[in-house]
C-alpha cells in the first residue's frame, strides 16, 4: 500500500505545472567585463549547451562634432550601438539572451545601463543582435570597460 502511495505522489509530482513565471529550460547568468572604445570587438566565450556568444563590438562610437558638441553642452547624449554575435546549434528550439548592460564611472556610479531580451533563432550561426545603450557623450573618452549580464535559456 506505502509503495502505490509514494508512486501516486511522485507521479502527481513531475505532473505538477512549473510555477508561476518559471521558464523553460534552465536559464543560467554570467556576468563579463569588456574593453571600452571605438568599434572595439571583445571576445566573449560563453557556451550553454547548443548556444554560444562569441563577441560584442561596439558601434556608432560618437564623431568629432559629437565631441565638439558635448564640449558645449555637459548634458549632450550619444547612442551607441552594442552588436553581439552568437550561434545557437539547436535547430528545432529558439533560446533567449538578456543582455544587461552596465557602464560605470571612476567613482562606481552607474553612467549608462540598458538591457534587453532577445531571441537567439533555432539553427542560426554567427548571427547577432543589437542594442542601444545611451551615455554622455564626454563620459566616452574617460571609460575603459562595461560589464555585461547574460541571462540564457532554452525558449
Amino acid at each position: 500500500m506505502n509503495r502505490i502511495v509514494l508512486a501516486c505522489l511522485a507521479a502527481a509530482l513531475l505532473l505538477a505545472p512549473s510555477p508561476a513565471g518559471a521558464e523553460p529550460g534552465d536559464r543560467k547568468s554570467y556576468v563579463k567585463t569588456h574593453a571600452f572604445g571605438d568599434d572595439r570587438e571583445s571576445k566573449v566565450g560563453i557556451q550553454q549547451g547548443p548556444v554560444t556568444i562569441e563577441s560584442v563590438r561596439i558601434r556608432n562610437w560618437p564623431d568629432a562634432d559629437d565631441f565638439a558638441d558635448a564640449e558645449r553642452d555637459l548634458g549632450e547624449t550619444h547612442t551607441m550601438v552594442l552588436e553581439f554575435e552568437y550561434s545557437n546549434r539547436d535547430e528545432a528550439r529558439d533560446w533567449k539572451c538578456r543582455y544587461t548592460v552596465t557602464i560605470k564611472g571612476k567613482d562606481g556610479s552607474v553612467w549608462a545601463e540598458n538591457d534587453r531580451t532577445a531571441t537567439l533563432d533555432a539553427g542560426k550561426i554567427h548571427d547577432t543582435n543589437k542594442m542601444f545603450v545611451k551615455m554622455k557623450t564626454r563620459h566616452y573618452k574617460q571609460v575603459r570597460s562595461f560589464n555585461v549580464k547574460y541571462e540564457i535559456w532554452r525558449n
